[in-house]
């Protein structure tokens, strides 16, 4: 058992959580009043058998290291020490035994680097010529290649040790014993801002997860480290700007391009840690996702914790379909500098986002679009933005300022089931489901492959839950909770602490399953088919006609058989 799982085995989450609140206690769980945010009322829920809390009132949960790492601000390493100190469990040197994991993991890199450019590496090869990663950038961002084998990195860095391989994440430890964790993917080597190795992500040619990344280790925290900042901090400093982007590829082709100050958050969560380090290097950011990804949530939100820290954040908006990678290399430096030259200041685009997903001109629209910026209210803490948001919100709504400041004050906390009624989406059900293990084994495989109909929170949460199933591993979902971003482990902790009271299990399950994954999808298809069926009525095909409308009649049986389930 390494340091880490020792400390979680040992730990009391009652006790230390007890140093900070009051706790009390809530049948199996103890609730006090969260010490992250004004708390009227008791919202923060501890449970001692799963090892995880959560505030239903600003959202924040996590495991016990968590939850230090928040109250004391410490970084993920300088929480596991204080704990490691407090418990008794030994750690290794930090200078010395940092030195010795960042070695094995350069040699992890020469691995993949080699297998990249052997025989087995001409499918990667091609991969990344054919998204115009050319082989004069292979070795300046280390790319490399995991081959199909299971034990392919174990055999070669045998030496340095197992259990230092599980620690850095380079491997899995399975009921059948350790193996490779990365098995043919490109691999993206992800260094901190002074160019060491802390972890790997590794992308699929085809299955899922589509990207598979290193969960925390004692070298990498996620959420506090930026893709290619080792490369691009003098090029912020020169320009005085930082580009944002989501992806690997995004960097890659716009350093190619030219525009050498792009960094990626690695997802659109972006998180405080992230944005200090970007004020290391200049007072700007540019946030460059595709246009689909920046008005989710997570990215506006980011977009907030980026202004707390003190930069100017603006928003680039791509053509429709576009991102970063697929637009430069199509049209050019020129054209991607046009578009960040147009960046909105992200309050624009907040107001603009919120207001183009409602019906303003209906009171339920209106009604709407308040409810979502009352999500994001607490996150600002500028008096002048705030003001500068309510009245661009009563222009845009025609009520008065005052009436609109209420409203995005007076939050009616959440709490939890208990106390009163939460309220859970279908999405939220069928992963709440799927995390107990009461999902049919019939309907994993599906949920797994079609993991886009997920939101991208609970995508992340879906593609670590489904490296440890792939396995025949039984999957706890508090082991999951260290390897998932901030945001994704406090959803974990709400959806598992929430107590679901329903009358028929089964049933429950059945319905959430059909609300959030069987109509959808009978749904998209009959849209695709009726669109195909005007196609063939054009082209007078009717043999097409034909066939096109008994699938379509057919789809409608089903889904009137769905509906009255």
């Amino acid at each position: 058992m390494g340091a880490l799982e020792e400390i979680k085995a040992r730990v009391n989450i009652v006790d230390l959580i007890g140093r900070y609140v009051v706790l009390k206690p809530a049948g199996k769980n103890y609730k006090a009043r969260c010490p992250f945010h004004p708390d009227d009322t008791p919202s923060l829920m501890v449970s001692p058998e799963k090892g995880l809390w959560h505030c239903f009132g600003c959202g924040a949960g996590g495991d016990a290291i968590g939850f230090v790492m928040r109250i004391e601000r410490l970084s993920f390493q300088e929480a596991l020490a204080k704990l490691a100190q407090e418990l008794g469990v030994e750690l290794r040197s930090e200078s010395s035994g940092k030195n010795r994991l960042w070695q094995v993991n350069l040699e992890a890199l020469r691995y993949f680097q080699r297998e990249l450019r052997g025989v087995a590496g001409e499918k990667a090869r091609a991969y990344l010529l054919s998204r115009g990663i050319g082989e004069a950038v292979w070795d300046k961002w280390g790319l490399g290649y995991a081959p199909p084998a299971w034990d392919g990195l174990l055999r070669a860095l045998s030496r340095f040790g197992v259990q230092t391989l599980l620690d850095l994440g380079l491997l899995v430890l399975g009921e059948r014993g350790p193996y490779d964790r990365f098995r043919d993917r490109v691999i993206f080597p992800i260094r901190d801002e002074q160019g060491r190795v802390v972890a790997f992500a590794g992308r699929a040619f085809e299955g899922e997860p589509k990207y598979l990344n290193t969960p925390n280790t004692p070298l990498f925290t996620k959420g506090t480290v930026l893709y290619g900042l080792d490369l691009a901090k003098d090029a912020m400093r020169l320009r005085g700007r930082a580009v944002v982007v989501e992806g690997y590829t995004d960097v890659i082709s716009l350093h190619t391009a030219g525009i050498e100050e792009a960094v990626a958050s690695m997802g659109t969560a972006l998180t405080e840690d992230q944005g200090r380090l970007l004020s290391h290097y200049t007072e700007e950011v540019i946030i460059a996702y595709d246009r689909d990804a920046a008005g989710e949530a997570s990215s506006l939100r980011g977009m907030f914790i980026l202004h707390k820290v003190g930069l100017r954040v603006r928003v680039a908006s791509f053509p429709p379909g576009e991102d970063p990678d697929s637009f430069v290399r199509k049209a050019g430096k020129k054209a991607v500098e046009e578009i960040l030259a147009q960046a909105q200041p992200f309050h624009e685009f907040f107001l603009s986002t919120l207001a183009n997903r409602h019906d303003l001109s209906r009171l339920d629209g209106k009604e709407a679009l308040l409810r979502e910026a009352q999500t994001f209210w607490p996150e600002i803490k500028s008096s002048v933005l705030k003001m500068e948001i309510v009245h661009r919100f009563s222009d845009l709504l025609r009520i008065p300022p005052e009436e609109v400041q209420e409203a995005l004050r007076g939050v009616a906390r959440p709490v939890p089931k208990e106390e009163a009624g939460v309220s859970l989406t279908p999405e939220d059900l069928v992963m709440k489901f799927l995390l107990e293990g009461k999902v049919p084994e019939r309907v994993v495989p599906e949920l797994v492959s079609e993991e886009r109909r997920f939101s991208p929170v609970y995508r992340e949460v879906v593609r670590r839950w489904a490296e440890r199933w792939s396995t025949g591993e039984r999957v706890s979902p508090a082991e999951l909770v260290p390897s998932l971003s901030p945001e994704a482990a406090a959803r974990v902790s709400r959806l598992l602490l929430l107590d679901l009271k329903v009358a028929n299990e089964t049933q429950a399950v059945e319905e959430a399953l059909v609300r959030f994954f069987y109509l959808p999808r009978i749904e998209e298809r009959m849209e695709e088919v009726k669109r195909a069926l005007r196609e063939a009525e054009k082209r007078a095909d009717s043999e097409a006609v034909r066939r096109l409308t008994l699938e379509f009649q057919r789809l409608c049986r089903e889904r009137f058989e769905l509906m009255r389930r």
